[in-house]
């Protein structure tokens, strides 16, 4: 018998958002009564779906199945809490590592056929027909736009072996590094892939380097990837929970972590201008490279922030969290100006009040002032808020911004305690839609300053009294 997986969109991870195809052919059963080719879809150890195609004009079938898998892959709304406050300003966590619940999956594929042995008979399934194959199944898409659709290895970019490996994330490389500016109070997470089944093999360590403005190292140190510090080493068949994680290395997150005293933004000498983050095999980060630099760059407040201003009775800022489309999270500070607006929604209709269903010879029919007319059955109200970043280096927030506007899964967040009636609560995630951005992304040579505005929408109705 010759079948045949003749094309197929690879092994390791996959993303859901990008075709994940297989073209099959067999050249010996093709023209058998009731010719069918088969497939069957597993995911942890479940049977979703089992599919047939006739022959197609080649005598093969093309099984595209990402639209099938993706139903099964959701990203983690349980990561947000990594450096969440919790009710007592206390952050949830002191670790520094998560792993992801369901944002990865194994997915099983077995190929089959069937036929009868004439036109009058039940056909018969066999499988088998071609080698078991496996992939790991990633929410988001790991080929560019113009990529064919027959490239395969599309997550070796996001492999952490050496020092051009990826994090999941859409910050902007500048250069050597990739960058993003941060305050003091912030806090975020990059995710990244975990193991050699995924193909990182060497991030068993995190370090982090605090550096003055003039480059000079005020302190350097390193986290482990272990269960101990919320993450899990580097090895050969992990669990898809520990294949991706989550590194919580925004400002409040060092600050919060109770690892090492001496990598918290408050212990490093207040000169810090920025500081770097890249994975390693090693304790020794020369030489043992397996990431990028990620670089995070202190701001400076402005009158929207800072908590000492005497302009501002009510500081804060705002950030946005979403799911971005590579299938990690990313993070944006806007604390420039806001603005909220509110949209009241009113049901109403007209009654005419008085006691006709009491009145009767012993009491007279009446109808008050206060009663009958125009009457509100209840609302709700939907709360906008328009947010600004800050001034700046006008290219540097472009893929960012582009993610963002592209985000299924969008959410707020606040420390401004004058706005916490608008969100709830303070110091709370709250789900949110983005329905107005200026999508007119900026360039170096032709907006020397400048700065987003971005529309979004609480997701959830504020319910008022009836």
């Amino acid at each position: 018998m010759a079948y045949t997986v003749d094309y197929s969109s690879g092994t390791g991870v996959l993303g859901v958002a990008d075709d994940i195809y297989y073209v099959v052919r067999d050249t010996t059963n093709y023209n058998e009564p009731k010719y069918r080719y088969l497939l069957k879809v597993t995911i942890n150890s479940v049977v979703i779906g089992t599919f047939k195609q006739l022959p197609n004009n080649n005598d093969s079938a093309t099984f595209r199945i990402q639209d099938i898998v993706s139903s099964y892959v959701q990203q983690d709304e349980s990561i947000l809490q990594l450096g969440q406050f919790d009710s007592s300003g206390a952050f949830m966590t002191t670790k520094v590592f998560s792993t992801n619940a369901s944002a990865l999956e194994t997915v099983t594929i077995d190929f089959g056929y069937e036929f009868a042995a004439t036109a009058n008979d039940a056909p018969t399934q066999t499988w088998g027909a071609a080698a078991q194959t496996t992939f790991r199944a990633l929410n988001g898409n790991l080929l560019s736009q113009g990529s064919n659709s027959n490239d395969t290895n599309s997550a070796s970019t996001f492999a952490l072996t050496n020092s051009s490996g990826a994090f999941l994330s859409a910050v902007s490389s500048k250069g050597s590094f990739y960058n993003q500016d941060v305050i003091e109070g912030q806090f975020g997470a990059l995710a990244f892939l975990n193991g050699d089944d995924v193909g990182s093999d060497d991030c068993a360590y995190f370090h982090v380097t605090y550096k003055s403005s003039n480059n000079v190292t005020l302190e350097t140190g390193y986290f482990t990837n272990d269960t101990a510090q919320g993450g899990k080493a580097p090895a050969a068949s992990l669990t898809d929970g520990q294949s991706l994680l989550y590194f919580g290395c925004f400002p409040a997150n060092l600050e919060s972590q109770a690892i090492d005293s001496d990598l918290k933004p408050s212990n490093v000498s207040s000169a810090w201008a920025y500081y770097e983050v890249q994975a390693a095999s090693s304790t020794t980060l020369s030489g043992n490279e397996a990431s990028a630099v990620y670089r995070f760059t202190k701001k400076c407040d402005t009158r929207y922030n800072d908590i000492h201003s005497a302009l501002t009775k009510f500081p804060g800022e705002y950030f946005l969290c979403w799911w971005n489309e590579l299938g990690g999270i990313d993070n944006l500070l806007c604390d420039g100006a806001s603005k909220v607006s509110q949209k009241i929604d009113r049901s109403r209709f007209r009654t005419k009040g008085g006691n006709a269903f009491n009145a009767g010879n012993t009491t007279a029919y009446s109808r008050t002032s206060q009663e009958g007319g125009l009457t509100s059955a209840g609302n709700e109200t939907t709360t906008s808020i328009t947010l600004n970043t800050r001034e700046n280096n006008p290219e540097e927030l472009n893929n960012l911004i582009m993610s963002l506007a592209n985000s299924p899964r969008v959410y707020v967040y606040s420390t401004n305690v004058q706005q916490a009636n608008v969100l709830g609560k303070s110091d709370a995630f709250r789900r949110c839609v983005v329905s107005d951005m200026q999508m007119t992304y900026n360039t170096a040579v032709n907006d020397k300053i400048s700065n987003y505005a971005i529309t979004i929408e609480i997701s959830r109705r504020k319910p008022n009294v009836r």
